[in-house]
């Protein structure tokens, strides 16, 4: 049985993508400190603390074939631009040092498609990115540009349930910029089935290295989102929209091609009100 050695296994990606994978690989986890696992709490992962720097016990314990790699720091909690990018580019870096050094097989990269310019967190992503480009010829790479996803059990930081935990409460006011930003949201199970796909189908990816863009194709607004979310949590809340700027580099039509992943034989199953509803049903 081969071993997947998954990058903030604690995280919503990370403990979906492991519960997922656990079925035919052996999962182990590597997470910034081992405090407060709540989500893989009852699982019986080993998992490695990476706060001083990647361990060796990692790769002298473990025959580590595949790493997927999620950890990531968003910038949301008003972290320094230090701790960023220790997190999302420096940490990676000697990870991937070490993986290339322990002839791991392949890394899979969770990317984003936003602009490097519209936050550190991006940006930091961005450099990352471009030294796996840099180093496709010691070990081969899947990178993941992932649109925004969601579902059940999501953090309280995502978007979505956010936006979902606040109608709910019935805020009096909920301020948002005009919403004509049109963006695309991808499903959690939708996302799990994307890297299930690339490593089953890893024999036909040719190149070393390959972007690979996960999105659903359902371009909405966000104005028509946060609408529709306020009719299916049936709050009273007031929309403001227009109460907030747009973000500096603010993309505002996601205009993602998704056909490299389609033709992997992988396709988005659940649709956007489908996926909403199962989301606010579970807050």
């Amino acid at each position: 049985m081969k071993t997947i050695l998954i990058t903030g296994i604690n995280g919503y990606l990370g403990s979906h993508l492991a519960k997922a994978l656990s079925v035919e690989y052996n999962i182990i986890g590597l997470e910034y400190t081992l405090e407060n696992l709540h989500r893989i709490q009852n699982c019986n992962y080993k998992v490695y603390e990476a706060q001083k720097g990647i361990p060796d016990a990692l790769f002298s314990d473990q025959r580590v074939d595949i790493i997927i790699h999620t950890a990531t720091f968003y910038g949301r909690s008003n972290e320094d631009v230090q701790t960023i990018a220790n997190a999302n580019l420096f940490n990676p870096l000697e990870l991937l040092d070490q993986a290339i050094k322990n002839n791991c097989s392949l890394f899979i990269n969770t990317d984003t498609v936003v602009d490097r310019y519209v936050s550190t967190y991006a940006l930091t992503k961005r450099h990352f990115q471009e030294w796996l480009y840099l180093r496709r010829n010691e070990i081969k790479v899947i990178n993941m540009q992932l649109e925004h996803f969601y579902g059940p059990g999501s953090s309280a930081t995502n978007f979505i349930s956010a936006m979902i935990e606040r109608l709910k409460k019935n805020e009096d006011n909920i301020d948002l910029t005009m919403g004509e930003q049109k963006r695309d949201f991808v499903f959690i199970d939708d996302i799990v089935a994307a890297y299930q796909t690339g490593i089953k189908q890893i024999s036909y990816i040719r190149d070393n290295y390959t972007d690979f863009i996960v999105s659903a194709n359902q371009l909405i607004t966000i104005k028509d989102l946060m609408i529709y979310l306020k009719e299916i949590t049936k709050s009273s809340s007031i929309l403001n929209f227009g109460a907030l700027p747009y973000r500096k580099n603010e993309l505002m039509h996601s205009e993602t091609n998704n056909q490299a992943m389609l033709n992997l034989g992988w396709k988005p199953k659940t649709t956007l009100k489908e996926g909403l509803q199962l989301t606010c049903n579970a807050h």
